[in-house]
């Protein structure tokens, strides 16, 4: 029982430091890529316990992808170029272009998302595949009755940082 509370004590505390690494600020602020993905593994995972080798697999997947958004975050200064392009229409008050590229937005990390998702299901046993279905089945409700990815957005519903 010790054990279990340390690994997940251990768990939170790598987790939350992934958050703030990748957001560069201090976890469930939802800015930069992976915003709400502590929130979400936990919503994935729930009533899912992984093995020492699971966990370990999901660290190289979560660790896989910060690289990537490393990489991604190292060939651009300052905010995204998506995102000053919304900020931008939304100042001149064009709702429609600023509308569309916000749906283009929500894609792209829909399809991040799914992607996460699929990882994850490789590193799970037939056993735990049906609670994180039900779970993937919950988040995507919760989703889409927030109006579309609910993880990470500003308070009115916009991309974050607006």
């Amino acid at each position: 029982m010790r054990k279990i509370a340390i690994l997940a004590a251990f768990a939170a505390i790598t987790s939350a430091t992934t958050v703030f690494a990748q957001n560069g600020g201090p976890p469930g602020r939802g800015r930069g890529p992976g915003g709400g993905g502590m929130m979400m593994d936990r919503m994935l995972l729930e009533g899912i316990t992984l093995s020492e080798a699971q966990q370990a697999k999901l660290q190289e997947l979560r660790k896989a992808e910060r690289d990537r958004a490393e990489a991604q975050r190292g060939q651009q200064q300052g905010p995204p170029a998506e995102m000053q392009a919304i900020r931008e229409a939304r100042e001149k008050g064009d709702t429609v272009t600023a509308n569309k590229l916000m749906a283009e937005q929500r894609a792209k990390m829909e399809a991040r998302r799914d992607t996460q998702i699929a990882a994850i299901r490789t590193i799970l046993t037939q056993d735990q595949l049906a609670q994180f279905d039900t779970n993937v089945a919950a988040l995507k409700k919760r989703e889409s009755e927030m109006g579309g990815m609910g993880m990470g957005r500003g308070r009115r519903g916009g991309p974050p940082g607006r």
